[in-house]
């Protein structure tokens, strides 16, 4: 570092704290790895990055920059710029540029954009999303002075879609260092690469728990702090770069146990003690595990973890109300903590945070209107809104906010095309405009719907990505549009595409069998497949398929999983049922009972279309053993829970509540339902027989 006190000096507008503080901490603990910095230091260079120098302190009220910041500048080798639109309009970070090329000269300066567009300014209406400071767009000269020459500055790209933090900030070291990139990055992703599999290799073979954070205490002094160091840049590895590996991959074993040991090392620390950073990775580290609870149906562990995770960023924003990433963060958690509650059928809760949520998005479109992640978060507010319509049986009311979720989400991916994430949350939010299409018996729009939302995945529809977030995503659309042709009578097209999900869904429940949300998708593709392989006369194939439905939904159920999964199992107790007629079990008939009842209990219209298919089933499985009596109150306990309900329910439901009705001995009140059904365009086969049945009835 030749005579200078600093290796570099970060330029930044304080709007940008979060992101100076990160840069900051990751340049003073990287150490080139092994014979690298061997190398540098045999050749008199140095091997660490540190110290850098942050102002920590509010602008200069004076005109003009401060002594210690003047002194600073002048004592640092390299200079390096965080480049967004708050950088770009302030004057101070510009001076500050200025300066720095008038007493070190051309070459020593590093761009790293975290936010903005490079020289938009140079593009019509987009002004606002520069992120270059004047004085990097243009040459300067001896004097500091801005020249009319263009420039190009030296810059990495910490956005997701561009480089990312960790590679960005490689960038900056390797040009720090005076070494080749490629040499960096690649030592430093084998070094990084073998402590990952160290932790997680520990952690599935259940040995050496405590050891792999247990050296952040090691000692007093100035080894304590750089151990302590060690110890959360390991951390924020693990919780951002290794946990972005490890999602898509569907490993929800090893992501816990690589959460669990970052909450090893803030358990005995005093969450308010701990400095925003700490507090944001404890944050994080419990959104993680309520993640991994809410994946496997631990719903009320799930709740505290998340509600905890909301405390933490709810404390962060208050420290920084007017910080966009702050309230980002504290935005994903209020989101979880609602979804998580209408999982638990606590909708006064969902609609508190759904609000809080639209809020928070709202807000930071105020302070970045056009950043892409803003208006995102507006559009999953706005989807969410369409969700609660759609769980109150109000399917024309949700449509608009789908479609306008749609649209907002369309034209962010039009802007980015090659941003994976932007192309399932656009895919995603078609599925939920399908699927109330469906609810409102718009089958062929709805089978139009699905077309489109699969063909959004592109290549992520495709199980040899590995991307098992999109997969899971891919098979319910596929289970939908294959339920979605089975109710115009197209049992070909159902079948094929039926296939195809059970596939994609058997791939993912052998990638991780806890991982409830596959294995309740995996058992409703293995009813429906029962259902096809019966109406084609293959009933030893319906048994198998119906048998494998109801296991694989055992496999997965907890003491506090939601009535939703609950509900999934009575749909395939009750095709079980169906399907074995006379020799249906006892015990699966009284376990189905209880579930209709709980459902009733619970949320009638939420739970409309099992209470109907499974109070049939029920009932006609009395009938078969002579219990008639039994079987005309399980009816009548579905007519009085749906009855009140029948304009709010899904239009598939209707046809079983239509049968129930003719079952009861109550045709007239079937007519309007089976009328409707067949304006719609309803083909199903089961209706197709009970509107024949009703004819002859009505004729008598």
């Amino acid at each position: 570092m030749g005579d200078k006190k600093y290796k570099a000096f970060i330029s930044y507008s304080h709007a940008d704290e979060a992101w100076g503080g990160w840069l900051q901490r990751a340049l003073e603990r990287f150490r080139a790895p092994g014979a690298l910095a061997r190398r540098l230091e045999a050749e008199g260079g140095a091997a660490r990055l540190a110290p850098v120098f942050r102002d920590r302190e509010d602008l200069p009220v004076a005109g003009n920059l401060n002594a210690a910041i003047q002194a600073a500048l002048a004592d640092s080798e390299y200079q390096i710029v965080l480049c967004s639109p708050n950088a770009a309009k302030s004057k101070w970070v510009n001076e500050e540029i200025k300066l720095f090329h008038k007493l070190h000269g051309p070459g020593k300066v590093f761009a790293l954009i975290i936010d903005g567009e490079p020289f938009a300014s140079g593009i019509d209406g987009r002004a606002e999303e520069e992120c270059f400071p004047p004085a990097l767009r243009v040459q300067l000269g001896a004097d500091g002075e801005e020249t009319e020459a263009p420039a190009e500055p030296l810059a990495a790209d910490a956005r997701e879609h561009g480089d990312g933090r960790r590679y960005a900030m490689l960038k900056v070291a390797a040009g720090m260092l005076g070494v080749g990139l490629d040499d960096l990055v690649r030592r430093d992703a084998q070094r990084r690469a073998r402590q990952a599999w160290t932790i997680t290799g520990a952690s599935l073979a259940g040995t050496a728990a405590a050891a792999a954070l247990a050296f952040y205490a090691v000692a007093k002094g100035n080894e304590a702090t750089r151990m302590r160091g060690e110890a959360e840049t390991l951390i924020e590895f693990m919780l951002t770069d290794l946990k972005d590996r490890l999602e898509p991959v569907g490993r929800l074993d090893v992501l816990e146990a690589v959460v669990a040991k970052a909450m090893n090392y803030y358990e005995n620390q005093d969450a308010r003690a701990l400095d925003d950073d700490a507090l944001a990775r404890r944050a994080k580290a419990m959104m993680q595990l309520g993640t991994i609870d809410y994946r496997r149906n631990n719903f009320n562990d799930a709740q505290k973890a998340y509600e905890s995770a909301e405390a933490a960023s709810g404390e962060l924003l208050r420290r920084a109300p007017n910080n966009p990433d702050r309230i980002f963060d504290h935005a994903q958690n209020v989101f979880y903590v609602g979804e998580t509650a209408a999982r638990r059928y606590d909708q006064k809760k969902r609609e508190q945070q759904n609000n809080e949520y639209l809020r928070l998005a709202q807000r930071l479109v105020e302070l970045e209107p056009e950043n892409p992640r803003s208006r995102l978060e507006v559009a999953y507010a706005t989807s969410n809104i369409g969700g609660a319509y759609f769980t109150e049986g109000e399917y024309a009311k949700a449509i608009p906010y789908f479609e306008r979720s749609i649209e907002a989400r369309a034209e962010l991916l039009a802007a980015d095309p090659e941003n994976d994430g932007l192309r399932r949350a656009y895919a995603y939010a078609i599925s939920w405009l399908a699927y109330s299409l469906t609810q409102l018996g718009d089958y062929q729009a709805a089978i139009e719907q699905l077309q489109k939302q699969l063909k959004a995945y592109g290549r992520l529809a495709e199980t040899k990505t590995q991307d098992f977030s999109a997969l899971d995503a891919v098979v319910t659309a596929q289970r939908r549009l294959a339920i979605a042709y089975l109710l115009l009578g197209d049992r070909d097209a159902a079948s094929e595409v039926n296939e195809a999900a059970r596939v994609t869904a058997n791939a993912l429940v052998a990638r991780d069998p806890l991982n409830a949300n596959w294995g309740i998708n995996a058992a409703h593709i293995e009813r429906e497949r029962s259902i096809l392989l019966f109406g084609s006369g293959d009933l030893a194939g319906a048994e198998t398929a119906a048998n494998r439905s109801v296991q694989l939904i055992e496999a997965v159920l907890t003491e506090d999983a939601s009535q939703w999964y609950y509900s999934a199992l009575g749909q395939s107790l009750a095709w079980r049922i169906e399907l074995l007629g006379g020799q249906a079990s006892v015990p699966d008939a009284g376990r189905l009972d209880k579930l209709i009842a709980s459902a009733i209990d619970r949320d009638a219209i939420d739970n409309a279309s099992f209470i109907a298919s499974a109070s049939l089933a029920l009932a006609r499985c009395e009938c078969r053993r002579g219990a008639n009596q039994s079987a005309s109150d399980i009816l009548g306990r579905a007519i009085t829970a749906l009855e009140p309900v029948i304009d709010r329910m899904p239009a598939p439901a209707k046809i079983d509540l239509a049968a129930i009705f003719v079952e009861a001995g109550e045709p007239k009140k079937a007519a309007p339902l089976i009328a409707e059904l067949d304006a719609l365009g309803t083909r199903r086969s089961d209706f197709l027989a009970l509107k024949e049945d009703y004819l002859k009835i009505a004729a008598q």
